[in-house]
């Protein structure tokens, strides 16, 4: 196990790129740490990925539900996706995805929370609120049909705390924006 000086100084070889997918590459490097010690690191990278969390006139949050063929069933989620380009602005990929995935885009946006996966996975999630939504429907890349769910935001955190909104990241910030919500410390 490397032990490190009190300084961290570590030496940083050059990154490799050992794999380019369709999504996904992988880099490799090697890094001395001050001990003399080596080890090779991966990291995974990406186009960043954005979420939106878009509420309608009633205030209601628009949950999806869609097919995702990991769970080989519908589930609920929240409109999100990649960034297209690497120049292409986050928030700019979210009016495209929320259009793709809802019909709809919004004149009033506000960047909620931005977090990256890991050390090793490089790429941001940016979280989105919009609302005064109105209706600009973008033909997507979806592979099964989108439904939409509006729901309280309550209800919302409820079904994020009971698990039925399965995937923790999306589950976390609905959880966080009710609690936001309800505390009254939500500004747009």
């Amino acid at each position: 196990m490397p032990r490190y000086d009190k300084n961290h100084k570590l030496t940083y070889g050059t990154l490799k790129k050992v794999y380019s997918g369709i999504i996904f590459e992988i880099d490799q490097r090697s890094v001395v740490f001050p001990d003399g010690t080596k080890k090779t690191f991966e990291y995974c990278s990406r186009n960043d990925s954005v979420v939106i969390m878009p509420f309608d006139k009633k205030g209601r949050l628009l949950l999806i539900r869609e097919f995702r063929h990991r769970h080989k069933r519908e589930v609920l989620f929240l409109p999100a996706g990649r960034r297209d380009k690497k120049n292409e602005s986050p928030l700019k990929a979210a009016h495209r995805e929320l259009r793709e995935e809802t019909g709809y885009d919004a004149k009033t946006w506000k960047l909620f929370h931005t977090k990256f996966p890991t050390e090793n996975l490089l790429w941001d999630a940016r979280v989105f609120l919009a609302k005064d939504l109105y209706p600009a429907p973008l033909v997507g890349d979806e592979d099964f049909p989108i439904k939409l769910v509006p729901t309280s935001i309550k209800k919302a955190a409820q079904l994020a705390s009971d698990g039925k909104i399965e995937n923790e990241f999306l589950a976390y910030n609905i959880i966080r924006l009710g609690y936001l919500m309800r505390m009254g410390k939500l500004k747009w």
